[in-house]
C-alpha cells in the first residue's frame, strides 16, 4: 500500500512507452509484446489504485504545472492500452478508449485555464506541454484498431496546431530562457517525441500519405533526436528523478515513427540500420527506467 501511496503521477510516462514498446517488438516476438504489456498494465493499475485511495494526493500534484502537463501519458496510455485489450474484450477496450480521449481533452482545458490563462509562468514552461497539446495524437494511432475512420485523422489535425502553437514557446524557453532544475532535466528528450507522434499518427490516419510530408517532419525529427540522445548522454550521472520517464516514451516513439516510415513508405539499409539501432535504445531505456523505479519505489 505504502508503494500505492509514493507512486508519482510522473510513472505514467513510462507506463506509456512500457505498452508502445510492446507495440514496436511485437515483430521480433508476439510475446514480447503481450510481456510488456501486462507490465504496463500491472503498473497503470497501481496508478488508478492511488487515484482511487488517495485523491488528495492527487489534487496536492495537480497544482504543479509541471505535473500536470506530465499526466497527460495516463490517458495516453488508456488509449492504447485498449489496443491490447480488443481481441479480448472489445467493448470494454472501446470504453477504455473513449475514456482517455474525454480525460485527455479535460486535461486540455484544465491545464489552459490554470497554467496559461490564469498563471502563465515561463518557467514552467517544459517539452512536457507537447504531452498536453500533442498528445491526442495518440488517438490518430489507435483508432483504427477500434474500426474508427475519419474522426482519427482529426486528431492528428489537432495535434499538429498544438504542435504549431507551442514549439515557439517551448524552444525560447529551452534555449533562451533556460535555467532549467535537474529534477526536470530529463524533459528535454521529449523534442525527440514531437515530430515522431505526429509522424506515426499521420501514417496511421491519412487516407493519402503525402511522402514529401512525411520525410518532411522524419527529417525534422531525427535532428530532434539527435539532439535529444546528446541530452540523454549528458544526463547520464544525473540522480534519479520521476522525470526519467521523459527518457523512455520518446525513443520509442522515435522508433515506431521510423518502423512506420519503413513499413508503409521505403525501406532500404538505411532506414533498417537506424530502426535497428532506435529499437535497441528504447528498449535499453525503457528496461533502465524500470529497474531505477523499482529501487525508487522500494526505497520509499
Amino acid at each position: 500500500m505504502n508503494i500505492i501511496k509514493k507512486l508519482p503521477i510522473p510513472i505514467s510516462g513510462l507506463i506509456l512507452a512500457t505498452l508502445s514498446l510492446g507495440n514496436l517488438l511485437q515483430d521480433i516476438h508476439p510475446y514480447l509484446r503481450y510481456a510488456f504489456g501486462i507490465i504496463g498494465a500491472l503498473i497503470l493499475i497501481l496508478m488508478i489504485l492511488k487515484i482511487v485511495l488517495y485523491p488528495q494526493s492527487i489534487r496536492e500534484d495537480f497544482k504543479n504545472p509541471v505535473i500536470v502537463s506530465s499526466s497527460g501519458t495516463f490517458s495516453m496510455s488508456l488509449m492504447i492500452l485498449s489496443t491490447y485489450i480488443i481481441p479480448f474484450m472489445p467493448s470494454i477496450a472501446y470504453a477504455i478508449w473513449i475514456i482517455g480521449i474525454v480525460l485527455h481533452i479535460l486535461l486540455v482545458i484544465y491545464f489552459t485555464y490554470h497554467f496559461v490563462i490564469c498563471k502563465f509562468d515561463i518557467s514552467t514552461v517544459y517539452p512536457s506541454y507537447w504531452i498536453v497539446y500533442v498528445g491526442i495524437t495518440m488517438g490518430a494511432i489507435t483508432a483504427h484498431f477500434h474500426g474508427i475512420h475519419g474522426i482519427d485523422f482529426l486528431f492528428f489535425i489537432i495535434g499538429f496546431i498544438g504542435m504549431l502553437a507551442t514549439l515557439p514557446l517551448v524552444m525560447y524557453r529551452e534555449f533562451i530562457y533556460k535555467q532549467i532544475p535537474d529534477p526536470n532535466k530529463p524533459l528535454t528528450c521529449i523534442f525527440t517525441a514531437l515530430f515522431s507522434i505526429l509522424i506515426f499518427g499521420y501514417l496511421n490516419s491519412a487516407q493519402n500519405i503525402s511522402i514529401e510530408f512525411v520525410f518532411g517532419l522524419y527529417s525534422i525529427a531525427c535532428l530532434f533526436y539527435i539532439f535529444s540522445f546528446y541530452k540523454l548522454i549528458s544526463y547520464r550521472n544525473l540522480e534519479f528523478y520521476p522525470s526519467f520517464s521523459a527518457f523512455t516514451f520518446p525513443f520509442v516513439i522515435s522508433a515506431l515513427a521510423t518502423k512506420g516510415i519503413v513499413g508503409k513508405i521505403s525501406s532500404n539499409m538505411i532506414l533498417n540500420d537506424v530502426l535497428i539501432f532506435e529499437t535497441v535504445i528504447a528498449t535499453v531505456l525503457v528496461v533502465y527506467v524500470l529497474i531505477k523505479y523499482a529501487k525508487f519505489l522500494k526505497n520509499s
